[in-house]
């Protein structure tokens, strides 16, 4: 609130034209810099493979049974699986999971459970 008072008070004391030539050149520099953080920020993100074609693992299907998907274990990787669900009810609306990062995703009816795993050092599902 501070700043905003302050700013008005000089844009008033310096005249239209100067402030107008001062919000310009203020803009341009928040421009560019927004420019380089938008530039760094897509190869941050390609260095962690979630640029196109990174590695992104989807399902989207109806399935009897449970789902598992499993990127980047760093180890032993072990999962038994029981016997299949039994079938959606007719008529339900499709599921829909999706983990917070990663591009893992599953959508579909699912009767099982669902395991999204990303970057474990060992994982063993039962």
């Amino acid at each position: 609130m501070a700043a905003a008072g302050g700013l008005i008070g000089y844009f008033g004391s310096v005249g239209w034209e100067k402030s107008s030539w001062v919000a310009g050149v203020t803009g341009l520099f928040v421009a560019v810099a927004a420019l380089a953080v938008t530039v760094w920020g897509l190869v941050l993100q390609h260095r962690a493979g979630g640029g196109a074609g990174g590695g992104g693992q989807h399902v989207a299907a109806n399935v009897r049974g449970s789902v598992n998907l499993v990127r980047g274990a760093d180890g032993n990787v072990r999962i038994k699986s029981g016997s299949p669900g039994a079938p959606p009810p007719p008529g339900t609306t499709p599921a829909a999971y999706a983990a917070p990062v990663g591009n893992q995703s599953v959508t579909g009816d699912i009767s099982g459970p669902v395991n999204l795993i990303d970057g474990a050092k060992d994982v063993e599902l039962e």
